[in-house]
């Protein structure tokens, strides 16, 4: 069984975290210079909610709202679906799915300590199926 701590561990805790009162624009611009597909939003250390690609597609361009103007706050999606390090990513798979999320944000004892998403379980279900252990992409 993988874990979510395993799975840190290969690629890493690196989560880019933004502010409720940053634009749609900065939060755009952290995620092209960091490659990622969304940021979590935080204000004083509280997880507030994460702004992905999609919310940024339905909720801003769609609707045709200012990314300079509009803030996180306003088109983030909340509450956050989150897993824990002792959590199996197979468990991980199901809750995205059920949830229709693509991402996950890793909290131990109220701190945040990384993010996981599809792509990263679906990455490591490749490498496992190569060894025939592991197997999750028939019900993603």
């Amino acid at each position: 069984m993988i874990t979510v701590e395993d799975l840190l561990m290969s690629k890493g805790p690196d989560v880019t975290v933004a502010s409720q009162q940053d634009t749609v624009l900065q939060a755009a611009r952290l995620m092209s210079d960091a490659r990622v597909g969304c940021v979590v939003v935080r204000d004083e250390g509280e997880l507030k909610g994460i702004f992905t690609e999609r919310d940024l597609l339905s909720r801003v361009v769609a609707r045709q709202k200012d990314p300079t103007t509009t803030v996180l706050a306003d088109v983030m999606s909340n509450p956050i679906k989150a897993c824990r390090l002792s959590d199996d990513i197979l468990s991980c798979a199901k809750t995205m799915r059920d949830a229709h999320v693509r991402h996950l944000v890793v909290v131990e004892d109220g701190v945040l300590v990384g993010l996981i998403g599809l792509r990263d379980i679906l990455a490591a279900d490749m490498f496992m199926n190569s060894s025939g252990a592991f197997a999750c992409g028939s019900f993603i």
